[in-house]
């Protein structure tokens, strides 16, 4: 399942006591981290406690969580599919990747052009990226919507942390793909 060099991934979720998102259309979307704080609450870099993922892969210096939907505190995050949190050996939390259930064509253009509109209002005009993002603060923050077999759309969010770099950097040495594309990869969680 690859579109647009979308091959998915995903990322963790959090505290019960955390969801700051953004709210569109009368539905949670996924935190934009438009304030330069990590996303749903967390901090970037070492962390103290995390809920328990539906799976844990460790590739390099990296520890990924993953975090379906059904492990969400429910009607906190309606938009939600699978969320990701990617957790450096030295670096502590440095990615946050969100990828939203699957929309209509029409539904994903709105959702995408709130989103797109929210990070323009905040960080002015976003640059596209050769993956066919939009990209705010240097790549720090990314959002695309991707196409699907079958003809559902989906909208993805990646939030890297102010060490990212470093940690890339070093995975990227060992591994054999790039910390910077994981949230483009897709992974099917186990139920």
């Amino acid at each position: 399942m690859l579109i647009c060099g979308f091959d998915f991934f995903s990322f963790g979720w959090l505290r019960r006591s955390l969801a700051v998102f953004i709210v569109a259309a009368g539905a949670a979307l996924p935190a934009l981290a438009l304030d330069g704080s990590a996303p749903f609450g967390f901090a970037w870099g070492p962390l103290d406690k995390i809920p328990k993922p539906a799976l844990a892969l460790r590739d390099a210096n990296v520890t990924v969580l993953f975090y379906r939907r059904d492990l969400l505190p429910a009607g906190e995050m309606p938009d939600t599919e699978v969320v990701s949190l990617d957790v450096c050996k030295k670096e502590g939390l440095q990615q946050i990747s969100w990828a939203s259930r699957a929309f209509s064509s029409s539904e994903a253009a709105a959702k995408f052009a709130q989103v797109v509109a929210l990070g323009v209002q905040k960080y002015g005009e976003g640059k596209p990226t050769l993956e066919g993002s939009v990209s705010w603060e240097n790549g720090r923050i990314e959002v695309l919507s991707v196409l699907e077999p079958g003809g559902s759309h989906r909208i993805l969010m990646v939030s890297r942390g102010p060490n990212f770099e470093s940690c890339s950097a070093e995975h990227d040495q060992t591994s054999d793909h790039s910390l910077r594309s994981r949230w483009l990869r897709r992974i099917e969680l186990p139920k």
